[in-house]
């Protein structure tokens, strides 16, 4: 499948959120891209949201149809380029745009990746003049969410009512109630809770 745009040659420093100081050390020998999943990439991705108890997961036609994709590819141990993660975004109604999955592969964490797939995004949607909401129970995350500004709240009655009705629309498919019941046990008494995040655009006069 064609790569359409290259986010990354390596190194992206621009797309940083402040403080990132490791960032350029970090992401040595990753490439970031703007793309659709290929088949492969899906098929690994669906198998490794299984294993997290954050993310409900997405059936593989579901995968391969998002459209608003990051994929990060990085050079593992061998040397040779591969699949590391990726960051996937849906654009909802009243332009709204959702940062459903943030995944990085066990084998490359540590990098810096998921920041800057994150960041990444966070800076396209803005780019893009779009209100901005995401979910999640990852401290990682959460700290993201909170350092670019986002307004985070536990109470889901604080999100966008475009949010609320991808939810439910969410909610429809039987695969993801399997998922939820199953990874309700995976989540118990483990200390972490969801926490939502809202950053709405805001025109500015020079605009």
């Amino acid at each position: 499948m064609q790569k359409v745009q290259e986010i990354t040659g390596g190194l992206v420093p621009a797309r940083s959120a402040p403080g990132d100081a490791d960032t350029q050390d970090l992401l040595t020998g990753v490439r970031l891209e703007k793309c659709k999943l290929t088949p492969p990439e899906a098929d690994c991705l669906h198998e490794e949201l299984k294993s997290t108890p954050n993310i409900l997961g997405y059936t593989i036609p579901e995968l391969l149809g998002f459209s608003e994709v990051l994929v990060a590819t990085a050079k593992g141990e061998n040397g040779s380029e591969a699949f590391a993660g990726a960051c996937l975004c849906k654009d909802l109604r009243w332009n709204w745009t959702e940062i459903s999955v943030v995944y990085v592969l066990p084998a490359f964490r540590g990098r810096g990746i998921s920041t800057q797939l994150f960041t990444t995004a966070f800076a396209g949607a803005r780019e893009r003049k779009r209100h901005i909401f995401t979910l999640s129970r990852s401290p990682q995350v959460i700290h993201l969410m909170e350092r670019l500004g986002m307004e985070t709240s536990r109470s889901m009655w604080k999100a966008p009512l475009a949010v609320h009705l991808e939810m439910n629309w969410h909610m429809m498919s039987a695969y993801r109630w399997r998922e939820a019941g199953r990874k309700m046990k995976m989540r118990k008494d483990d200390g972490y809770e969801f926490l939502g995040g809202v950053k709405r655009y805001e025109k500015t006069g020079n605009m």
